[in-house]
């Protein structure tokens, strides 16, 4: 019969102590976590129904000074699904209720999340009193909190803080572009002359950013200036692509000369791809011969681009896949494969899309 030692028995019944301590530590803190949630569901869905009394007017932002602390988190919950002056009554609540203020004085919080949820409050209330601190959270050392005050100043709309965001594209601390192009669209059309402005002395990142961004918009008077950006054979590759793709979401045939020389003379595949896609879009029928010649690329994105441009130039583009398809030379796959998809109905990605 083997003894077991006493210490060796204490030991084990300590450990076995802890681990149950620690067992129903854990399970009173989801308790209570719990509860709590519980809690506060039931006070926002007690509260939902004073803020639409406010949105119909049955309210005033003063009857609800002394309201509890959740309120203003249902009033950030419903404030992005909201417009116009609806929106701006949320926003004067917050406002009244010292919530910007308290958000601005977190700005510069010793703690990062205490930053970026001060960055998020000052965006939902869409006050512009507050952009400088903004910009300046642009460079803050953590990721999360640049993100966050990007956000915050494309959701506050102001037109001032657009050079700042695309500024932050190549910052020692640099943004992502591609949370510096949400907030720019967040921003809307007031951003255009900014965007434009950009594209002719920014930063590459800036100035390919602002490309894709007035095509996105449609800019119409930035078709000279992308224009010129893609007939500049000293621009940054990324550059010109951009300035290809937003002259084809433009539709400017304006520039299907420039996009023509960029299909037949460009050495960078990705280019010749992307002009090609964009005279497909404007489907001008007096590019059909610079797409032809594209057909004789010898990388075959390009050639695909131009198939695919080419079908969709009618009747003209298709006359001319016709010819290509009949021949032999390694156009004729791409023009029988571009040939094929039109006549199964099948609607192939443009080859320029990522």
């Amino acid at each position: 019969m083997t003894v077991v030692p006493g210490p060796v028995l204490l030991a084990g019944t300590g450990v076995t102590g802890l681990v149950v301590l620690l067992l129903l530590s854990v399970g009173g803190a989801h308790l209570a976590r719990r509860r709590r949630e519980r809690r506060d569901a039931s006070r926002r869905a007690e509260l939902t129904p004073l803020i639409y009394s406010l949105l119909d007017g049955e309210q005033t932002t003063r009857s609800l000074a002394d309201a509890p602390a959740v309120l203003d988190d249902v009033v950030l919950h419903l404030l992005p699904q909201l417009r116009g002056s609806d929106r701006q009554v949320l926003r004067d609540l917050l406002v009244s209720r010292g919530v910007v203020d308290r958000a601005a004085e977190q700005v510069s919080a010793r703690a990062p999340w205490r930053r970026g949820r001060a960055a998020m409050l000052l965006g939902a209330t869409g006050s512009t009193r507050y952009t400088p601190d903004l910009v300046t959270l642009l460079g803050d050392r953590s990721p999360d909190v640049r993100s966050a005050a990007t956000r915050a100043l494309g959701k506050a709309g102001d037109v001032a803080a657009v050079p700042h965001l695309l500024a932050a594209l190549t910052a020692v601390r640099p943004v992502p572009s591609g949370i510096v192009g949400m907030a720019l669209l967040d921003v809307g059309t007031a951003a255009l002359p900014a965007l434009r402005a950009a594209l002719d002395s920014g930063a590459a990142p800036a100035r390919a950013l602002s490309a894709g961004l007035l095509g996105l918009h449609g800019d119409l008077p930035a078709t000279a200036a992308l224009t010129a950006a893609l007939d500049d054979p000293g621009a940054p590759t990324d550059v010109r692509r951009a300035a290809a793709g937003a002259l084809g979401r433009i539709g400017a045939p304006q520039a299907g000369d420039a996009l023509s020389r960029a299909t037949v003379l460009a050495t960078d595949p990705a280019l010749r791809s992307a002009a090609a896609e964009a005279l497909g879009r404007i489907g001008d029928p007096e590019c059909v011969p610079a797409l032809a010649a594209g057909m004789s690329a010898s990388d075959l994105r390009v050639r695909t681009a131009c198939a695919d441009a080419l079908a969709s130039i009618t009747p003209e583009g298709r006359d001319r896949l016709r010819v290509l398809g009949a021949l032999d030379g390694p156009a004729a796959p791409a023009a029988r494969a571009a040939l094929d998809a039109v006549s199964s109905g099948i609607r192939r990605p443009l080859a320029g899309a990522h």
